[in-house]
């Protein structure tokens, strides 16, 4: 129960007891009242009829009779009598002991409040003798009226007071309550839900001194509120911006990227929704960068390079795009709600700004990004986006174009069979394949050999239970991730040598960098050589220029091991790099292939020019051939 309402409970039963002792005492001072006057009635009466019949002319007993009778049909007494001297009763009138039709008081309130019995009785003398005694009762039948008249007024007028003070109450009730919802409660809750920069209500009943009180501790408290909110406010986006944002480039950071693709993944059930994109790259080459430049000017750059993409992100997405930085090599952002021709126009513009952006190593070239894309649908899981952004990643690792590497979820599943394209799967089938030996060598004619003896070898997978080889354009670059490049090409140099057995002509094998980099490779190759000297001179090792200039001394020593085992040399993606330049007379290649971008550019660029001309001059020099219709 309420505080208010206890208090007028209190002082309604106040009420009540007051009107209900008032009317008890107003009761009983009428009855008090009639009692006195029916005693004094009777006495007068008594008197006067004792004097009347003492005058000598009423001493007749048949006066006397006819006195009383008339006395008695007055009808205010109950009982008149004359008796003698003696006490004997000689003239006697008494209403019957029945009910008196002339009360109208109902039994109840008159055994409820009786009346008491008023007698009186005067001596009747004439002269010094005494005649007799003449005695009256009054009868209280006019008195039980008047009292039960009085006492139903009384009575009424104290239920219709109690009724008033009910009604009161109530009104009371509802317009202290609304006073106290309205300058109380409402300002409270307008506290409570409004924001930091909000005002409560104005005060509706200013002249309640105790409500204009409470409202003004009401506004102080607001304040102090207010004050609480925004500072508290103020500490939650300071840890939002700590939680959610790069401390470097002011981008967001992993976990920001990690809720929002999953919340746009879970937003609704597979199959609804609208389908997105995700675009990651990665500076293979910051540990060179750090270690060239201060980190002042790194951090410098990176933040130049964030504002750059975001700036493109915001233009064609609109002001809502965000970018993220993974870690300290990787970005990514997503493009939610975006078909796969605008989400690849976006990361070709995306690419642009990278390509612009990129700074120069030394002899090294300038550094290099890795750009991939894929889409996702609502309802797929987090982990299977994730792991087709890994997947992707890796195969524009290995490939080492500048190109978007886009890597759809159809194309993954098709190409593995549905198998999963994370991390964790490929080591156990990587594994399982080096153990059981599922791998064999692909062959095709070299389409930029002069002659037709010349093919070229590619490392294939076979699972058992596949519908299909796994080519080794899918899984060479989770080998390369995972570290087991070496061992594939290991085997891809002892199908090769046993290929060449079985066929005339020449082969080409291609021999990713990290297999080169690898400590033990370098001997287990020269194992196989040196077991077939005559399969080994009619096999090609096809090179990376990058790994000419970036690790010099490695491919040198590898291309020297080779040599020595009658190997010969051919060197891809020399357009690329073309400070590899430099050194082609130290690994004297067989041929050098050109990608078509440096054609191209030739019309327009008299440095493209000069450099496809001295390439070629060096290519006479050293005895190799310039292979200007190949790719990558």
């Amino acid at each position: 129960m309420s505080l208010l309402r206890q208090l007028l409970l209190s002082v309604t039963l106040a009420i009540l007891v007051i009107l209900a002792g008032t009317t008890i005492f107003s009761i009983g001072s009428a009855r008090q009242y009639l009692d006195a006057q029916l005693q004094g009635q009777s006495d007068s009466t008594a008197t006067s009829l004792a004097l009347t019949l003492s005058q000598p002319s009423n001493q007749d007993p048949t006066v006397r009779e006819l006195l009383l009778s008339v006395l008695f049909d007055s009808g205010q007494f109950q009982v008149v009598e004359f008796l003698d001297p003696t006490g004997r009763i000689l003239i006697r009138r008494e209403m019957g002991d029945g009910r008196d039709d002339r009360v109208t008081a109902p039994d109840w309130f008159s055994h409820l409040l009786p009346l008491e019995r008023h007698e009186a009785q005067r001596q009747v003398t004439n002269g010094w003798s005494q005649l007799g005694v003449v005695r009256l009762q009054a009868s209280d039948a006019y008195a039980r009226n008047a009292l039960w008249d009085s006492t139903a007024r009384i009575v009424s007028l104290t239920v219709g007071a109690g009724i008033l003070w009910g009604l009161f109450v109530a009104m009371l009730m509802r317009w202290l309550r609304r006073a106290l919802q309205d300058d109380v409660t409402a300002r409270v809750q307008a506290m409570a839900q409004a924001a930091a920069g909000d005002e409560l209500p104005p005060v509706r009943h200013p002249a309640m001194v105790e409500l204009r009180e409470v409202a003004q501790i009401i506004t102080h408290a607001h304040q102090r509120v207010q004050a609480t909110a925004a500072e508290h406010q103020s500490r939650i986006e300071s840890l939002e911006l700590e939680l959610n944002q790069d401390a470097v480039t002011g981008l967001a950071n992993r976990k920001y990227f990690i809720n929002e693709l999953r919340r746009l993944l879970e937003q609704s059930a597979p199959g609804q929704g609208e389908d997105g994109h995700v675009m990651l790259f990665r500076q293979c080459d910051l540990q060179s960068i750090n270690q060239t430049m201060s980190r002042q000017v790194v951090d410098q750059w990176l933040r130049n390079m964030g504002q750059l993409v975001l700036e493109v992100l915001r233009e064609r997405l609109g002001p809502q795009a965000w970018l993220a930085r993974l870690n300290g090599s990787d970005f990514a952002f997503v493009l939610p709600m975006v078909p796969g021709p605008v989400a690849v126009r976006v990361a070709q513009a995306v690419g642009e700004i990278l390509q612009a952006q990129r700074i120069q190593l030394g002899q090294a070239g300038l550094c290099r990004w890795r750009m991939v894309l894929t889409d996702f649908e609502p309802g797929e899981g987090l982990s299977d986006v994730l792991s087709r952004l890994d997947e992707a990643l890796m195969r524009a690792e290995s490939a080492g174009h500048t190109d978007v590497e886009y890597l759809p979820g159809e194309d993954l599943r098709s190409l593995t069979g549905g198998r999963g394209g994370g991390e964790q799967a490929w080591r156990t089938l990587l594994r399982n394949a080096l153990q059981e030996g599922w791998f064999a060598l692909a062959t095709q004619r070299d389409p930029s050999a002069t002659s037709e003896d010349r093919a070229q070898g590619l490392l294939t997978l076979h699972e058992p239970g596949a519908s299909e080889p796994l080519s080794g354009y899918l899984f060479m670059p989770p080998a390369v991730r995972l570290g087991l490049s070496a061992a594939c090409d290991v085997q891809a140099v002892s199908l090769g040598l046993a290929w060449l057995r079985t066929h005339p002509g020449d082969l080409v094998l291609r021999v990713s960098l990290a297999s080169i980099l690898h400590e033990e490779f370098r001997g287990e190759v020269a194992a196989l050589l040196a077991d077939m000297p005559d399969q080994s001179a009619r096999l090609l090792m096809d090179l990376d220029s990058y790994g000419l200039v970036a690790h010099r001394a490695q491919v040198t020593a590898f291309a020297a091991m080779l040599r020595e085992h009658g190997v010969r040399l051919g060197l891809r993606r020399f357009a690329e790099q073309p400070e590899a330049l430099l050194y082609l007379h130290e690994i004297r290649p067989e041929y050098i292939r050109v990608s078509g971008n440096l054609l191209a550019a030739q019309t327009d660029s008299p440095g493209a020019r000069r450099l496809l001309a001295a390439v070629q001059d060096t290519a006479r020099e050293i005895g190799a051939v310039v292979d200007l219709a190949a790719g990558s």
